[in-house]
């Protein structure tokens, strides 16, 4: 793989001048999952589709973000497996170069060709450059060779430009050219010593990744606890992990400042005078929907950076009429692929539903309301352990103000150990509603527990009580009787 820096970003198919159509029934202002997933529901409702994007078609998730990172994730997971079931003998570590060729298999050397034709269903048109709304219904789209066109939108247009990393303001962070994710995931060198700012889930999991790969790292955050979103005890676990792959931890810690000497090294200080040497530093701190330049101010729509406002239908109202969206990161509501394609789903909906000029009802958990982005946005951490997690955490349930009960049990079970001898205990909770008995929240820390995920999400959905989920019985001998671990706590 290439420097990043080098990757064609900016591939000359697609043309403004090579559409034959200047108008289309929906328009779509980038080409991540809202678009993908919504380009394809358009075409099978009858209606004709555009896709606008500026540089690779597909958007982050393919080339920079989920494909690349869980590819790279995987070898590790894969080896400490194997290390734990007895009769295998591994003489080995990963094989980074191997690791890094895996991941561009699946990335397709950043060839946007090679994806194009699962984008959008068979029906969908392309277009690169920047697409910018300039009226109603109205977008300019104009490419890095000063070629332009304007389209026009029979029924709607979808912002869906996704989000980009937010830099913080350090002195000498931005002169010391950091990564970014992009250059982490992208990358085919294993820095000597890599410094992480920031231990939400892309900075653990970019931890665990180069950790694995024989790295040094450091890993810096403000927060007392790695992953704050999550309970403590779930970041308590993922850090002694870490901690066991050779992690240096620093929490409650501030940058104060980074240098990038002559020598191409970096040094970042620390508040307490600490100085910590490095050869790259990877900003993962969080990011912000990506709305510079794309046509909001003109439409009334003040914006500066934050997320654009919708309504439950995931519809920007403006006196223009119902005919502006906004799915995926860049409404700020639940920022995950996951969920990207769920509001193109809604929107797709909506937009149908709206044709015919007449106002929809729009009721929670119908299908034109984005309600789980309120109660049941699920979420997995592929560290190791991984955490997985949907709905309240019980910090989360103590900031709403809700009467809750907490429910916890270890993760192992018989199944568990099947899998790997001497599995760890993990950890797993869920969060209740008090008085219904209905469950608002679970979390899952352990070693293969992305997939023990969705029954809580279907639960939380499906406004399941405790007591109803007493007699949903786990197999045997399965992970899934972690569940059996969870009602047997409740006292059921």
């Amino acid at each position: 793989m290439p420097p990043y820096n080098s990757i064609n970003l900016h591939p000359s198919s697609f043309g403004p001048s090579d559409l034959s159509l200047h108008t289309y029934d929906v328009i779509f202002i980038g080409s991540g999952w809202p678009a993908n997933v919504g380009a394809a529901r358009v075409t099978q409702a009858g209606m004709k589709p555009v896709i606008v994007e500026s540089e690779l078609i597909g958007g982050d998730c393919p080339y920079w973000a989920c494909i690349p990172s869980k590819a790279l994730l995987r070898p590790g997971e894969a080896l400490q497996d194997a290390k734990s079931v007895p009769g295998i003998a591994i003489t080995n570590g990963l094989d980074a170069d191997a690791v890094f060729r895996g991941r561009d298999s699946w990335t397709g050397d950043w060839d946007d060709q090679v994806l194009i034709p699962s984008i959008g269903g068979d029906d969908a048109d392309f277009v690169r450059g920047h697409g910018k709304v300039v009226g109603v219904k109205k977008v300019r789209v104009e490419n890095t060779n000063g070629e332009s066109v304007t389209l026009e939108a029979r029924q709607a247009v979808v912002i869906c430009t996704g989000s980009e990393p937010v830099i913080p303001n350090i002195p000498g962070l931005a002169d010391a050219n950091p990564w970014i994710p992009r250059q982490a995931t992208s990358t085919s060198q294993v820095p000597k010593n890599l410094v992480i700012l920031g231990a939400g889930a892309v900075g653990c999991e970019m931890a665990t990744i180069f950790a694995n790969l024989g790295g040094k790292v450091s890993l810096i955050s403000s927060t007392k606890e790695l992953l704050p979103r999550t309970d403590p005890e779930a970041g308590a676990l993922v850090r002694q992990s870490l901690v066991d792959l050779g992690v240096e931890m620093y929490l409650s810690a501030e940058v104060t400042g980074v240098q990038r000497k002559r020598d191409g090294t970096l040094e970042v200080q620390l508040k307490h005078g600490s100085v910590i040497h490095a050869t790259e530093i990877l900003i993962s701190t969080g990011r912000r929907p990506r709305v510079k330049d794309i046509g909001l101010e003109q439409l009334g729509i003040a914006v500066n950076g934050s997320r654009i406002p919708v309504d439950e239908s995931l519809c920007v109202g403006l006196e223009s009429g119902e005919w502006l969206y906004a799915a995926g990161d860049v409404n700020g509501r639940a920022m995950m692929s996951h969920t990207a394609k769920y509001h193109a789903r809604v929107v797709v909906n909506a937009i149908i539903a709206r044709k015919t000029g007449a106002k929809p009802t729009i009721t929670e958990w119908g299908s034109l309301s984005a309600t789980a982005d309120k109660y049941a946005v699920p979420q997995v951490v592929f560290t190791r352990p991984t955490v997985a997690s949907v709905g309240l955490t019980r910090q989360a349930a103590e900031a709403a103000g809700r009467s809750f009960r907490e429910v916890t049990a270890p993760l192992k079970t018989e199944g568990a150990e099947l899998r790997a001898i001497g599995y760890k205990d993990g950890w797993a909770q869920w969060i209740v509603d008090a008085e219904s008995g209905q469950l608002l929240g679970a979390t899952f820390v352990g070693d293969d527990a992305a997939d023990l995920l969705h029954a809580s999400t279907v639960a939380i959905v499906g406004g399941l009580t405790i007591a109803r989920l007493a007699h949903a019985i786990p197999s045997f001998p399965t992970m899934s009787e972690v569940y059996l671990n969870l009602i047997e706590a409740a006292g059921f």
